[in-house]
């Protein structure tokens, strides 16, 4: 069997009875979903924060550690004319460079979820606050759609 052949019984396979229709993935109209509510959850922020927090201290004491034994023991070996000193001092500095570099991402990272997990609160803050009708009642998009039909 040729390829046109095939993809031939394919197509007519993927038609099925009827002609091809686009499908949408959305939410169920009834029973599903949030109500599509965009959510950001200071506790899921706040996890993964203290875990890149925990991690750059962790880190930066092994790093620390690892440098100074690093480059004594190279210093070393190089004072007594091996060549393995100079050697290991450069994968000394390397890896300390690589520590440097991941210590700052973490740093970034912990820093950048506190920054979001405060804005969302001021912004969530701010909505809740903001807009209501004469009833005192939260306006939220869905509620200020109906006053434009």
């Amino acid at each position: 069997m040729s390829f046109d052949d095939e993809w031939e019984r394919a197509k007519a396979r993927a038609m099925g009875d009827g002609p091809a229709r686009m499908r949408l993935n959305q939410l169920v109209a009834a029973g599903g979903g949030s109500g599509g509510t965009l959510l950001a959850r200071r506790d899921d922020l706040g996890r993964v924060g203290h875990a890149a927090y925990e991690l750059h201290g962790g880190l930066r004491a092994a790093g620390g550690h690892a440098k100074v034994n690093s480059k004594a023991a190279g210093a070393e070996l190089t004072t007594d004319h091996f060549a393995t000193g100079a050697a290991l001092t450069k994968v000394a500095d390397t890896w300390q460079s690589q520590v440097d570099t991941l210590l700052e991402a973490c740093a970034h990272i912990s820093d950048h979820l506190d920054y979001s997990t405060k804005r969302y609160g001021n912004e969530d803050a701010t909505i809740a606050t903001g807009l209501h009708d004469v009833h005192k009642r939260l306006m939220t998009p869905s509620r200020i759609a109906e006053y434009y039909h």
